[in-house]
């Protein structure tokens, strides 16, 4: 695959892809204990409007892998640099304001203990 131009030099970026078709990326940065996801794509998705069935599904696949990355490598709140788009990250637990959508980890990984 090619590599993805997010527009931050020192961005992580996480790609999903199925069967050598890129279906989206996410960007994110770990900052201390904050992973910061910098850039959300799913590929034919251009935010106009409310994402739908296979769009959701990626752009959710995206978010949590991003989570998961951001919690191993010690992540313990999680947050994005733009607004919230269709209420698509409170549905999801987290809180938002006019500038960006943020939530304690533990929102979207979870432990079981037996």
């Amino acid at each position: 695959m090619s590599q993805v131009n997010c527009g931050y030099d020192e961005a992580r970026v996480l790609t999903m892809a199925e069967r050598g078709k890129r279906l989206g990326w996410v960007a994110l940065e770990l900052d201390k204990t904050m992973l910061r996801i910098l850039k959300l794509e799913a590929i034919g998705y251009d935010f106009s409007s409310r994402p739908q069935g296979e769009e959701t599904f990626i752009l959710d696949s995206l978010m949590r892998s991003a989570a998961s990355y951001g919690e191993t490598f010690g992540a313990d709140s999680i947050e994005t640099t733009f607004p919230d788009f269709f209420d698509f990250f409170r549905a999801r637990g987290f809180d938002t304001d006019d500038k960006h959508a943020f939530a304690p980890m533990s929102t979207i990984v979870k432990y079981e203990y037996h």
